[in-house]
């Protein structure tokens, strides 16, 4: 039986009004909002950033996947969309802030079978980190792979 350590990941982070700055290690990037939010617009909104980070994470996951599987995993192309009701963060109760429902759109270059394709995308969605901890809260996930 393999025991790994747990891992721990740390960001820090400054900020200026509601621009913030994150370092990641050695990797520097900014989260920041529209003008009209009061932002500078120098960055991707948090939102964007989360919806960014589960196609990065699937495509990792995928990677790691397509090797155990013997998958020919050639290219991939991601279209990422969330849907969120603003009440929620303005403050009504009756409304969550986070994201109601996202849906990714995966473009798979592979001279695998479509059920292949489908076998992929089942072992991703059951092992991305940022897939399973949407799925965990409740966001309803809408995933279609498909050959490019």
């Amino acid at each position: 039986l393999l025991i790994m350590n747990k891992m721990a990941f740390i960001v820090q982070a400054t900020v200026e009004g509601v621009t913030t700055y994150v370092k990641a290690g050695k990797h520097e990037f900014v989260i920041d909002e529209a003008k009209q939010m009061g932002g500078q617009d120098l960055g991707a909104n948090p939102l964007q950033m989360v919806l960014g980070a589960l196609a990065a994470c699937e495509n990792v996951t995928a990677r790691v996947v397509a090797k155990e599987m013997n998958f020919d995993l050639q290219d991939m192309t991601f279209v990422v969309k969330g849907q969120i009701d603003p009440r929620g963060f303005m403050g009504d109760p009756s409304a969550r802030p986070y994201f109601e429902s996202v849906s990714v759109e995966v473009a798979v270059k592979t001279n695998e079978s479509e059920e292949r394709v489908q076998q992929l995308k089942e072992k991703v969605e059951a092992r991305c980190p940022v897939y399973t901890m949407l799925k965990a809260a409740g966001v309803q996930m809408n995933d279609q792979w498909y050959k490019a």
